[in-house]
């Protein structure tokens, strides 16, 4: 396996699952790790909710045809859900998952839900109205929407958790969004159709997969200038040309960033720095979600999976070299991707 070299494309000007917390919930996630993680099963009615330390599935709670987005609120007792079927976000309590709330949304395709730095608000970046829509999370309200998004997709916080980063479809680009006065900042547009988002520490970086593309690219946060592509080498019986590549990216130290191939099943390890191939894990099945755990500074980091190709999510481990452990898998619902984390153990 071999790294092509990064090339500059000339793209011009024109933006796992997180944990969704708040600021203070973020520090005290600084010194306690996760206990549990719910997930969503896409192609099911459910959320499964798993035990971190013995990888089981402990319960499934049904919550609505097609579920995608969620997010735990900043009260630990409450998890919002976007069920596309039914064309709404739906609010339940935890541990029982009993109805609390709904918002109608409208139609709806994969919307990723979001929990603003703040915890008052939730964004909920929806594709066919071109619009980032807004939660009250205390009164689960829809309140003034962010205007000016092209069919939003992706949308996450970078490190600095101040702007939202949001992945456009129909003018293909990345808009950067300030939550608090609900407007976009810039607006890069980019001729590919960019597929997740991670960031370097300081967010002057951004890096995302692509259709058709056996690699992921480096942009400019500034500039909207894409800088690299960071190209790698497909197994030899299985490098015919297809629509689905890289999917997932998660950003795990300060040079290494993980990658999920969905259509050729592995996760591959990367040094943006130096732009070498680490390590690749193929001991998964479609993976398209990466989401690492959080954790005090000094534990090892450990990541979650989402393999939609047999309906389970896998814990890996990250060496500080990059390296992949696979420690186990949860057998959940029918094509799990998007996660968030229970901080208090939901009993």
């Amino acid at each position: 396996m071999k790294l092509n070299q990064p090339v500059c494309l000339g793209i011009v000007l024109s933006a796992v699952f997180v944990v969704n917390v708040s600021t203070r919930a973020g520090e005290q996630l600084a010194t306690q790790s996760p206990q549990q993680v719910l997930v969503v099963n896409t192609q099911d009615t459910s959320v499964s909710l798993v035990d971190l330390g013995t990888m089981k599935e402990l319960k499934r709670f049904p919550v609505g045809p097609r579920p995608y987005g969620i997010a735990v609120l900043q009260d630990g007792q409450t998890v919002a859900v976007g069920v596309e079927d039914e064309e709404k976000v739906k609010f339940f309590t935890l541990p029982d998952f009993k109805l609390k709330g709904e918002v109608p949304i409208g139609k709806m395709f994969n919307d990723h839900i979001l929990l603003t730095s703040d915890g008052r608000q939730l964004l909920v970046a929806d594709f066919h109205s071109d619009k980032v829509f807004t939660i009250d999370a205390a009164t689960m309200h829809a309140t003034t929407p962010i205007e000016g998004c092209s069919a939003p997709h992706v949308v996450k916080y970078g490190p600095l958790k101040k702007n939202a980063y949001v992945t456009c479809k129909k003018i293909t680009g990345i808009a950067i969004v300030d939550p608090l006065h609900k407007r976009v900042i810039k607006f890069h547009q980019l001729n590919v159709n960019p597929r997740s988002l991670t960031f370097s520490p300081d967010e002057s970086k951004v890096y995302f997969g692509s259709f058709w593309v056996n690699g992921f690219f480096e942009m400019d946060t500034e500039t909207g200038k894409v800088m690299r592509l960071f190209a790698f080498d497909p197994p030899a019986d299985n490098n015919a040309s297809q629509e689905v590549t890289y999917h997932g990216v998660e950003a795990v130290g300060p040079h290494i960033v993980l990658a999920a191939n969905e259509g050729r099943s592995y996760v591959d390890s990367v040094d943006v720095a130096t732009g070498k191939l680490l390590d690749r894990l193929t001991t998964v099945s479609k993976p398209c979600c990466v989401e690492r755990i959080p954790g005090p500074e000094g534990t090892a980091t450990r990541v979650l999976v989402s393999n939609i190709g047999d309906g389970t999510l896998q814990l890996v481990e990250v060496s500080t070299a990059g390296k992949l452990t696979a420690l186990g898998k949860a057998q959940v619902g029918k094509a799990p991707k998007r996660v968030a984390f229970v901080t208090n153990a939901a009993r």
